[in-house]
């Protein structure tokens, strides 16, 4: 989620209510490589997390992988999440222990997603810069994907934070290329 100006326009749409503040929401998936597998909004801040979940068409799209990867897929997400086949989330309500140290294990990775969030404002300040952040203006959303693309490149190059945590190694800026163009021609 980024903070941007009160829009003169459409401003209960972009109202968080949660933060107090009026929004635009991405959904990112994290790989465990620390790269952005997946980018998708933005969405308007007042947008429910499963809504932009359905918006995204990220289910049925990470159905399709694993069939035609032949492979277990799954993702990790966020609370609000509905569980799928190929999407689990913390469990709700009364926990066992086992529960409980599974959920505990498992926030640890969705905070890289917070991570992958924070090392785009530090280095590209202009996603996080509220004045630039407008409605109707410009083409913020644009810049945000750009700098998404370009956070993976410098990921590739330098690592990062969960690269350290949890001991994972990205691909090299070639291997990542090599992996964009295939995606491109499929």
């Amino acid at each position: 989620m980024f903070t941007i100006c009160r829009p003169t326009v459409g401003q209960e749409a972009m109202y968080n209510g949660w933060k107090r503040q009026h929004k635009v929401k991405y959904q990112c998936v994290v790989l465990p490589n620390f790269l952005i597998g997946d980018w998708f909004g933005p969405a308007a801040g007042r947008a429910h997390d499963s809504q932009v979940l359905a918006d995204s068409n990220l289910v049925a799209r990470l159905q399709g992988m694993r069939g035609r990867l032949d492979v277990e897929l799954c993702v990790y997400g966020d609370p609000a999440y509905p569980v799928h086949d190929v999407l689990l989330r913390a469990p709700k309500g009364r926990m066992t222990n086992a529960m409980e140290a599974y959920a505990t294990l498992m926030s640890h990775y969705r905070e890289s997603v917070e991570w992958v969030f924070g090392k785009m404002g530090e280095l590209w300040p202009f996603v996080t810069d509220v004045r630039r952040k407008t409605t109707g203006s410009r083409s913020t959303s644009k810049e945000d994907c750009v700098a998404a693309l370009l956070t993976n490149y410098h990921t590739c190059r330098y690592g990062g934070v969960a690269n350290r945590y949890f001991d994972t190694l990205p691909p090299s800026m070639s291997e990542y290329r090599a992996m964009y163009h295939l995606h491109l021609d499929n």
